[in-house]
């Protein structure tokens, strides 16, 4: 019974970062948090697991935040993150953003953009 609930949990929080992953976001771990209805130390116990059994990927983002998507996504999405920095502060066209960033990443065979 027990261990039910603690595969119907990790099933839940994988199906949340699965969803900001196809979006090419990052989940932050407090969104994470309140999508999922976890309380905090739970939803840790469970984020340390899924990371020891490589399905997520974590990222320390500004002022130390917590950031999560699905392992190996992470590159693709600091792609499309480049990319619209590029693209709308950068002012570049769209043609020059993927000049620049195919200097820096390619495109595998998964359909997934990772670095050089």
């Amino acid at each position: 019974m027990i261990e039910d609930k603690w595969q119907r949990g990790e099933r839940r929080i994988i199906t949340i970062i699965e969803k900001f992953t196809t979006y090419k976001n990052w989940i932050s771990f407090m969104q994470l948090s309140i999508e999922a209805k976890i309380e905090h130390q739970t939803l840790t116990n469970y984020i340390d697991l899924l990371i020891k059994k490589g399905l997520i990927t974590e990222y320390r983002g500004k002022n130390k935040s917590r950031l999560f998507c699905i392992s190996g996504h992470h590159d693709d999405i600091e792609y499309n993150e480049k990319f619209r920095i590029f693209t709308q502060k950068d002012s570049m066209s769209k043609e020059e953003a993927y000049e620049e960033l195919s200097k820096i990443y390619q495109l595998g065979i998964d359909n997934l953009y990772h670095k050089c």
